[in-house]
């Protein structure tokens, strides 16, 4: 290659460079902690808990922490994470006539955060259930 070709093909990869280093760095995308799970319209105190848990890298932090059951998106509140790998956990509780959906997110050396709908759920048939943790910006 003769001097004007390397000087132009070094142009070329400092450009490139430039460019990579001023893009913006893509948004961290809403996680989701969710199963589905046929509930019974009678369900009792001893019936077992229907869960889903997951192990999860999150970064340090705000988000928005909401219940999902079906579309829903209650409840929900802002939470700070810090980094860490994390045990995520939601569970549909039957108790005598009713559900209550409980999520909780746990990290070794640190207190467990909760979630919780403890209304009434008086549900009968398939329903997706869980939360996400979608970042703030």
């Amino acid at each position: 290659m003769n001097k004007l070709g390397k000087i132009a093909a070094t142009a070329a990869s400092a450009t490139a460079l430039l460019a990579l280093a001023g893009a913006p760095a893509e948004a961290a995308a809403t996680a989701y902690n969710t199963r589905s799970v046929t509930l019974t319209g009678a369900p009792n105190a001893g019936m077992p808990n229907a869960c889903v848990t997951r192990e999860i890298y999150l970064a340090t932090g705000d988000y928005k922490w909401s219940q999902i059951l079906d579309g829903a998106r209650i409840p929900n509140r802002d939470i700070y994470i810090a980094a860490g790998w994390y045990t995520w956990n939601d569970c549909m509780i039957p108790y005598n006539g009713y559900y209550n959906q409980h999520s909780w997110l746990s990290k070794s050396g640190s207190p467990t955060a909760t979630l919780a709908d403890t209304n009434k759920l008086q549900l009968s048939g398939t329903y997706t259930f869980g939360s996400e943790l979608a970042p703030k910006f």
